[in-house]
């Protein structure tokens, strides 16, 4: 291995189409998984909006490694990602999802009704920033996932930051922001919300505020961090 292909911290040399192919299969099974959400998203064209079987594992082995007992979700769509954090979560834990747009609220609130997890997942409609300042009351916090708008990924993760337990656990999807993480000013479209997600990682590799960060190299690029 060349010293040049040991910096490249998100080298896909070994990941051929072989090797796709193999994981694909292991989670075949998962293709099935919250169907009823699956469907809701495919009739109305948001499926590529939401995580992955694979990425929905990851959840699911952060939400159980962690041992939350209250969990926050910044951004619910549909809620397939909430299904996923919730199989992670023990009896008795609350995770509290966060929606602005009403018809996403509302079939996200549906699908918890059919997969009887509304004891266990709590869909609130409103902008997302208003029903933090709510949760707040209720912190400290175990966990807290972030899939939302990346202009505001600095401001969620600030929330964070303030109302995780020590050692507690933030993720955030998106964080590659599909390739224009370093878009510069001159590209009208994606600089707000470039600055705002390497805003965003300032934050996160801050060692005062999260004692341990990093990327994980999903499809997507999942950032994570541990309250310090």
């Amino acid at each position: 291995m060349t010293t040049k292909e040991k910096r490249d911290i998100f080298s896909r040399r070994h990941l051929g189409p072989e090797v796709t192919a193999y994981f694909s299969s292991l989670t075949a099974p998962d293709e099935g998984y919250a169907a009823h959400v699956l469907a809701a998203m495919e009739k109305d064209g948001v499926r590529g909006l939401a995580v992955s079987p694979m990425e929905g594992r990851i959840l699911e082995s952060f939400a159980r490694l962690s041992g939350a007992r209250k969990a926050v979700e910044i951004g619910a769509l549909y809620g397939y990602s909430a299904h996923w954090l919730a199989k992670g979560l023990g009896d008795g834990a609350r995770l509290y999802s966060l929606e602005k747009d009403p018809a996403c609220v509302n079939a996200a609130k549906d699908a918890m009704e059919v997969s009887a997890l509304s004891r266990k997942v709590t869909v609130m409609e409103g902008p997302a920033l208003e029903n933090l300042k709510t949760l707040a009351k209720l912190a400290p916090f175990d966990l807290c996932f972030i899939d939302a708008d990346a202009e505001n990924y600095p401001a969620y993760l600030r929330w964070a930051a303030a109302n995780l337990r020590p050692g507690g656990l933030v993720l955030a999807d998106g964080a590659y922001l599909k390739g224009a993480l370093c878009a510069g000013d001159g590209d009208q479209g994606a600089a707000p919300a470039a600055r705002a997600m390497r805003e965003f990682f300032h934050i996160l590799f801050d060692g005062d505020r999260f004692s341990s960060a990093s990327v994980l190299p999903t499809g997507e690029g999942l950032a994570l961090g541990i309250k310090a």
